[in-house]
C-alpha cells in the first residue's frame, strides 16, 4: 500500500491571519489612543464651578506645589518666565496666559507670581481650575 504524503500548507497561508490581527490591533490603538502634550511635572488644579473657555490658545504657565515654574512645557525660574512673557507681550499686546497652579501651592506664592506678571505688563491671566467632584 502506498500512501501519498500530505504537503504542509505554504507558510504564507499560516502567517496571513497573524498579520491581519496585528494590523487590526495597530489601527485600534491608533484610533483609541490619545495624543497629548506631556507637562514636565504633575500639577493638580483647584476645583471650580465655572465652565467658560477662551476662544484662542493662550500661553500656559504651570506652578508646581514645590514652587517650580514651566512656561509652555519648559521649566524656567521666575525671572526667566517674567522676561519671556514680557518679550512675548511686546510682540502681541493681547497676549493671554493661563496659570495652572497646583492645589497644594500656598496662595501667597500664586499672588506673588501674579503681581510679578502684572508688573511686567501682562493683564490677561486666567487661573485654571477643574470642576468640583460631586459626591
Amino acid at each position: 500500500m502506498h500512501f501519498t504524503q500530505r504537503r504542509p500548507a505554504p507558510t504564507e497561508e499560516r502567517i496571513l491571519p497573524l498579520i491581519n490581527v496585528v494590523f487590526l490591533l495597530l489601527i485600534f490603538f491608533m484610533l483609541a489612543g490619545t495624543l497629548a502634550v506631556r507637562e514636565p511635572f504633575e500639577v493638580t488644579a483647584p476645583d471650580s464651578s465655572s465652565e467658560t473657555r477662551p476662544e484662542t490658545e493662550p500661553r500656559r504657565l504651570l506652578l508646581g506645589a514645590d514652587g517650580r515654574l514651566a512656561l509652555d512645557g519648559e521649566v524656567l525660574d521666575e525671572a526667566a518666565v517674567v522676561a519671556a512673557l514680557a518679550a512675548a507681550l511686546a510682540d502681541d499686546p493681547g497676549l493671554r496666559v493661563e496659570l495652572k497652579a497646583d492645589a497644594r501651592t500656598p496662595g501667597n506664592r500664586a499672588v506673588v507670581l501674579l503681581e510679578a506678571l502684572r508688573a511686567a505688563g501682562l493683564e490677561q491671566v486666567s487661573l485654571m481650575t477643574q470642576a468640583r467632584q460631586e459626591d
